[in-house]
């Protein structure tokens, strides 16, 4: 079983408070704030304060896993970043070639059981291939999924596996370590990719 303890930054900015977090691998709150103070956290009158509220030259960093200790039973954030870029991009590669289009004007009036559906196309914009058919014409729910398959359509995820494939190659070289938010960002998209059946 692991065990983390998780420091939040104290500061408010009048209506809203600093979102900065150190997650530590330490069982005592004196354990963690030790680790913050490594990082450049303060502890000051009973409150926590981040490295950038602190006013401190030291870097600041998000500490999901250390010397290769895993948080929570979980897989090193760089590992899980690997990982959903190489299921993307075989999911890229598997998809239907080109780009992707959705006309709110036009239902599918091709072969199949489509007829008179909502359809996302690709090739030629005269003589489409329909990727997705994704409901009656002219319903609100069909025409909107339709839109948003379309727009994340492969030439989306071939970017987004060279973004998980940035973040893995920062966060390898730190040992597993999430050290800006972009990175958590990255870190976020892949743990969603990655969600098994029946999570949220």
């Amino acid at each position: 079983m692991s065990t983390s303890v998780t420091l939040h930054c104290n500061t408010t900015y009048g209506f809203s408070t600093c979102a900065a977090s150190l997650i530590t691998d330490r069982l005592t709150v004196e354990e963690a704030r030790q680790v913050g103070a490594a990082n450049g956290w303060r502890y000051v009158n009973g409150r926590d304060y981040c490295a950038g509220c602190s006013g401190s030259s030291t870097k600041p960093r998000l500490i999901v896993a250390v010397n290769g200790t895993e948080l929570g039973n979980r897989v090193r954030a760089d590992l899980r970043l690997q990982t959903a870029e190489t299921t993307l991009h075989a999911l890229v590669n598997g998809a239907s070639a080109g780009r992707w289009r959705y006309n709110a004007e036009r239902m599918w009036n091709g072969p199949g059981p489509h007829f008179g559906e909502e359809f996302v196309g690709t090739g030629p914009v005269d003589r489409p291939v329909c990727v997705a058919a994704t409901g009656p014409a002219d319903s609100p729910q069909g025409m909107a999924d339709a839109a948003y398959i379309a727009a994340v359509d492969p030439d989306v995820g071939r970017a987004v596996t060279a973004v998980l494939r940035e973040a893995f190659e920062t966060v390898h070289q730190e040992h597993g370590l999430v050290e800006s938010s972009l990175a958590q960002a990255a870190v976020d998209l892949a743990d969603v990719l990655l969600r098994e059946e029946g999570e949220r």
